[in-house]
């Protein structure tokens, strides 16, 4: 198997409910469906409350007040919108450029608008097309897919999209060169090369993790402050990442028959190696999952 691991490599199935892509993510992920590191608040919880706990960290520090509008640039199925209606009673917008989440989050609105209740908006379209307003951004896991030459018009957009005060929540996996690894006595071997060019071209689609400071290479925190940001706090998740692959790779190994029925052998394989490769590097400290709060000065008082 050569390439990027695209939807169109995922097999329709004549006996399933549901879009096979869909299908073969259900295997592994909770039921919100929510596809990022999440976040151990206590060593018994659940999958699905450690990614509860995880957006309701997000969220806290956004510093998010009623009525304000979030946008969910990346938002996936759609975990975090609802979440955010359900607890800080915003407004949301969720932008995704995937077809499949596009369809399943718009399902999860529209249901919750027949019964009742508070109803965002989702579009199927990237963050570069979006004209509008919002309060606050969180962007969970989705900024390491992006192409490097954009990280700067992504902050740039975003700083121009906030108003005075206004919060960017970004959740990203970050990555570091051998002078980083090596600083920090980590054993750097060729198999590692070896993982992490599958990695990028499997998984990431030819695009380098980014690091999360310096200026050479340009780090994370780099950029938001070009943009104008002050990142008032950043938040390193590796040991929760490495739990977070760790329950997703056991549940895959559990459906292994179905997901491999759904894409074959070679999907199944290479997100074996992915998941477990990339628990073993969180362990290891070569890569991590950050949070970074990026605030935007407010007015001269």
């Amino acid at each position: 198997m050569t390439g990027h691991i695209t939807h169109r490599e995922v097999h329709a199935h004549p006996e399933s409910q549901l879009d096979p892509w869909d299908e073969f993510f259900s295997l592994f992920l909770d039921p919100t469906r929510t596809y990022s590191c999440a976040f151990w608040a206590h060593p018994g919880d659940t999958l699905e409350q450690a990614q509860l706990n995880k957006i309701d960290l997000a969220l806290g520090k956004c510093d998010l007040r009623p009525g304000m509008t979030l946008l969910d640039v990346g938002c996936g199925w759609g975990s975090v919108i609802l979440r955010a209606m359900d607890t800080c009673h915003v407004n949301t917008i969720g932008l995704t450029v995937s077809r499949n989440q596009y369809r399943y989050a718009r399902d999860q609105l529209v249901d919750r608008l027949a019964r009742g209740r508070p109803c965002g908006r989702v579009w199927l379209q990237g963050w570069e097309g979006f004209d509008g307003n919002a309060d606050r951004i969180v962007c969970i896991e989705a900024f390491e897919h992006f192409r490097q030459d954009r990280y700067g018009e992504f902050f740039d957009f975003a700083y121009r999209t906030l108003p005075a005060d206004g919060v960017l929540l970004l959740q990203t996996i970050v990555g570091y060169d051998r002078d980083d690894l090596r600083a920090h006595e980590i054993q750097h071997t060729h198999v590692d090369d070896a993982f992490m060019r599958f990695l990028t071209e499997m998984i990431f689609a030819g695009r380098p993790l980014p690091p999360p400071t310096g200026r050479d290479p340009k780090g994370v925190t780099a950029y938001a402050e070009d943009a104008g940001f002050t990142v008032t706090g950043i938040q390193a998740m590796g040991p929760h990442y490495a739990t977070t692959l760790d329950h997703w790779t056991d549940a895959l190994h559990e459906h292994r028959d179905r997901a491999i029925e759904i894409t074959g052998p070679g999907i199944y394989d290479a997100y074996i190696r992915y998941l477990t490769g990339c628990a073993d590097y969180a362990r290891r400290g070569y890569i991590d999952v950050m949070q970074f709060t990026c605030t935007k000065p407010g007015p001269p008082r």
